[in-house]
């Protein structure tokens, strides 16, 4: 056979396999996630009215205010639970929609009260409480708040820094995403964290909080108007097993806590809270969220009735 026929096959060959493996890629749901919008204020949130399902198997929604439900914002209705937080709330691509916390906590509460999580994987504090400045008609609403803190939250504010961790837009070739996403980074040095940054809390961002939770509680009208839920990672909750301090905050969040009435929900102080519910570390497993879903919802109703 001629030496350009079998280039020709070659260059045939490669291009059937490129486009095949592009639509199997689409149509497996390599591609079916969320799109963030960039925004120097906030860092970037989760862009609005979206849905749909990775690897056709994990549904997500998020509604006109870019919250973890497929129910619109319309606060007057029902007793409006804020379930604020980042990825341990919004659980990301690992979980279907029905295995977040989210809808495990509204599962448990029932009808008479709607759930609202906001939350974004990576968001620290500070992000949290942009968002809650930026919607002050959802602050006004608020009928009680659980806040899930991790240690260092209060350091800085999380930036937007790749379309491969927080992607912007549906991408062009789902081939390159899956090679650059998930074979690359295996292979090179890639800054692929999902994890919010760590840091000392500053004044500044400690004053922004504890003013956020005054505007909270005040919107309540309760005399517990909310739970500060301190969620460990794996380490931190060895660390805490063994005796040792796990979260530097734990003082200025106490004396928030008791200055406005609100509960604090440590877990590593739960016996039933273990190391084998974390899926890698830091979120939970499909399980872990069912637990951390039980213990949210208790303590929700041991101090607010609808």
């Amino acid at each position: 056979m001629p030496p350009n026929r079998i280039i020709k096959r070659c260059i045939a060959g490669l291009l059937t396999f490129a486009v095949v493996t592009e639509i199997a890629l689409r149509l497996a749901g390599v591609v079916d996630f969320p799109a963030y919008q960039v925004d120097g204020g906030i860092g970037y949130v989760i862009q609005p009215n979206q849905s749909g399902a990775f690897l056709r198997t994990h549904s997500w929604v998020f509604n006109d205010r870019s919250m973890g439900t497929a129910v619109a914002w319309e606060p007057a209705r029902k007793s409006n639970l804020l379930l604020i937080g980042n990825s341990i709330v919004m659980g990301g691509n690992p979980y279907a929609q029905p295995e977040k916390l989210g809808p495990l906590v509204q599962s448990q509460m029932g009808d008479r009260v709607a759930v609202w999580p906001i939350a974004v994987g990576g968001w620290t504090e500070v992000n949290e409480t942009v968002y809650l400045e930026r919607n002050p008609d959802v602050v006004s609403a608020a009928s009680f708040f659980v806040w899930v803190v991790l240690r260092g939250g209060l350091g800085q504010l999380s930036q937007w820094h790749s379309d491969y961790v927080f992607p912007r837009e549906r991408p062009l070739s789902a081939t390159w995403y899956f090679l650059r996403r998930y074979v690359l980074p295996r292979l090179m040095s890639f800054n692929m964290s999902e994890l919010p940054p760590l840091g000392a809390l500053t004044t500044e961002n400690l004053n922004k909080f504890e003013a956020m939770i005054a505007k909270l509680s005040k919107a309540t009208r309760r005399a517990v108007p909310g739970v500060l839920v301190l969620y460990p990672g794996e380490t931190d909750l060895t660390a805490a097993r063994r005796g040792n301090e796990w979260i530097p905050e734990r003082l200025e969040l106490e004396r928030i806590a008791a200055k406005y009435g609100v509960r604090i929900l440590d877990l590593t102080k739960r016996h039933e809270w273990n190391s084998t519910l974390y899926r890698d570390g830091t979120h939970p497993t499909v399980e872990g969220n069912r637990l951390l879903a039980d213990i949210v919802a208790v303590t929700v109703s041991e101090t607010y009735r609808p």
